[in-house]
């Protein structure tokens, strides 16, 4: 078998950098070039499929981030059939299981030991909730509004979200002050339970 000639070329990097890829080179069993190669072939393959690797890398954080709170993939279809069936079934019982889930969700923000746990959630929601054109949290003082917008919404999977989210922020201490939701829109406004509202 004839040998592929390989040709090097000389790269400048950050010592830094430089130094930590030679740490994982040797966690991982294998030389420097190797790995850098490694590297060089992933950020081609990405290229061709018209994804940076940065972004390779961030989606496999948002999925990492996704499956550590508990959520799971499944087919939107059949999700919104399963939210429809449960609502129809029992429409106090589903929004109760929605809020409490809603509740669960941010305490885990609470509780984690992050320092600004608002903010984590908020970037965490907005990046799961994909299946939504629009989606926006947005905090202003003591005061924050929530804004979702997407066709594919049933009416009862909006009522259900809607439910999830007032549970999410009232453990964040909350209370919605204003609302607006019908079919495949949220508009909702909360503040602070300890700021005067009519002031």
């Amino acid at each position: 078998m004839k040998k592929t000639d390989i040709r090097r070329k000389t790269l400048v990097a950050r010592e830094d950098l430089l130094n930590r890829m030679g740490e994982i080179a040797k966690e991982q069993g294998c030389s420097l070039f190797e790995l850098v190669n490694d590297v060089f072939q992933l950020a081609i393959d990405s290229d061709e499929l018209n994804f940076s690797l940065k972004r390779v890398v961030e989606e496999r954080k948002l999925l990492e981030a996704a499956k550590g709170s508990g959520f799971i993939l499944g087919l939107e279809r059949l999700w919104y059939e399963m939210a429809d069936t449960a609502y129809k079934k029992d429409k106090r019982v589903a929004l109760k299981n929605w809020f409490d889930s809603g509740v669960w969700f941010a305490a885990r923000y609470i509780t984690n030991g992050v320092n600004f746990p608002f903010d984590q959630f908020k970037n965490d929601l907005s990046a799961f909730t994909w299946n939504a054109p629009e989606f926006k949290l947005e905090m202003v003082g003591d005061k924050a509004s929530v804004r979702v917008t997407s066709p594919r919404f049933t009416e009862a999977y909006t009522f259900l979200f809607f439910s999830f989210l007032v549970g999410a922020l009232e453990k964040f201490g909350y209370q919605p002050v204003s609302k607006e939701v019908s079919r495949g829109i949220i508009r909702l406004s909360v503040m602070r339970s300890d700021v005067n509202v009519t002031a």
